[in-house]
């Protein structure tokens, strides 16, 4: 059975967190919170295809990514921010521990040009 591992899945939740980043300081609450759904369905995959990081996946699901959600939910931004950078913090923190420190994700300083982060339809 071939299984996609966190090599080929990792990038894409880099593009993800930096989409979901940009989207929330628009106030893109609905495109913020399908990122944040997204990249949480792929370290599922992740943990399910390399049960050797399962524990350490699920751990980030359960203490760092709720936060995220609850900002969002509550369409905060200076509360997702605060969360945004803990958990990125701790992601990188999750590389250390997995002797990959020279993986240390940044978020870039400019919005992805691929996606336009202007909410539509309000007022």
């Amino acid at each position: 059975m071939i299984q996609p591992g966190l090599a080929r899945i990792m990038p894409e939740v880099g593009q993800r967190t930096w989409k979901l980043y940009y989207a929330a300081k628009e106030g893109h609450w609905a495109l913020a919170k399908f990122q944040w759904g997204e990249i949480k369905e792929l370290m599922e995959l992740g943990a399910f295809t390399r049960p050797k990081h399962e524990e350490a996946l699920n751990q980030f699901l359960a203490e760092d990514w709720p936060a995220l959600g609850k900002a969002i939910q509550n369409e905060d931004f200076p509360a997702f921010e605060a969360a945004f950078h803990h958990a990125i913090e701790q992601a990188n923190a999750y590389h250390e521990l997995k002797d990959k420190p020279y993986i240390r994700w940044q978020l870039p300083d400019h919005p992805p040009p691929d996606l336009d982060m202007k909410p539509r339809g309000k007022k």
